[in-house]
């Protein structure tokens, strides 16, 4: 008898938890997914340059060398940018002929760096650089102190962009929008991160005159790029 009472009592607990398996899961809330997107473009505080010059033959174009840069130090004063600013930042070396050991003959390539304070005067002095006989200039780096500010805003307008397309789609199919369910940054895949470069040079043998379409590189451009799910109503 005891065991009876024992195996009833067991039962009527375990009643609800059985009636509760048994009933069925509540509906996923319909939503709609949308990708936001977002660009902007900051004035740069800081550019540097990186100013490349190759001689073919060290002894030969020695003298040719040391008018480069002579020329190189000229044209950067002119612009008014103190002498600190410009330093050589590599230097390489390689011999060439029948034999490397007793020739003479050895090609050598310098790379200066060059850092500003004055982006504006890029579009005078890129041309004026290349006419002190180098062989490359490269912007190698844009710099400013409201970059990661801005890079919030535009973050935060890819989401106003998100929401906005959520609204669009919620009209289209006769309901109205709720809160967002999900929102993720998404990153771009870049592979090897290549710095923002400007090869006058190269653009000046391009067009085919001795005037290339001067360079716009007085901006820092942001973008961003969220996916978001907003639930409908």
């Amino acid at each position: 008898m005891r065991l009876y009472h024992c195996l009833l009592a067991a039962l009527l607990l375990a009643a609800p938890l059985v009636a509760a398996a048994q009933l069925p899961a509540p509906p996923k809330p319909r939503t709609v997914a949308v990708r936001g997107n977002a660009t902007a473009e900051v004035e740069p505080e800081r550019v540097e340059l990186l100013i490349t010059y190759r001689v073919s033959d060290n002894v030969k174009d020695n003298e040719k060398a040391k008018a480069q840069e002579q020329a190189l130090l000229a044209a950067v004063q002119g612009f008014g940018v103190p002498r600190d600013k410009l330093v050589l930042d590599n230097l390489s070396a390689y011999g060439y002929g029948l034999s490397k050991t007793y020739n003479s003959n050895v090609s050598l390539t310098r790379v200066y760096r060059l850092m500003l304070d004055k982006p504006a005067v890029l579009n005078d002095l890129i041309p004026r650089l290349v006419q002190t006989g180098a062989d490359n200039v490269k912007v190698a780096r844009l710099e400013s102190t409201q970059l990661e500010a801005r890079k919030q805003e535009v973050l935060a307008k890819a989401v106003d962009n998100a929401r906005q397309k959520a609204g669009v789609l919620a009209r289209q199919l006769g309901q109205q929008l709720g809160p967002a369910v999900s929102v993720s940054e998404v990153t771009p895949f870049t592979g090897i991160r290549v710095q923002q470069a400007y090869y006058y040079k190269e653009r000046l043998e391009e067009s085919g005159t001795d005037q290339a379409p001067p360079p716009n590189l007085r901006t820092i451009p942001v973008s961003s790029t969220v996916d978001a799910e907003f639930e409908l109503k």
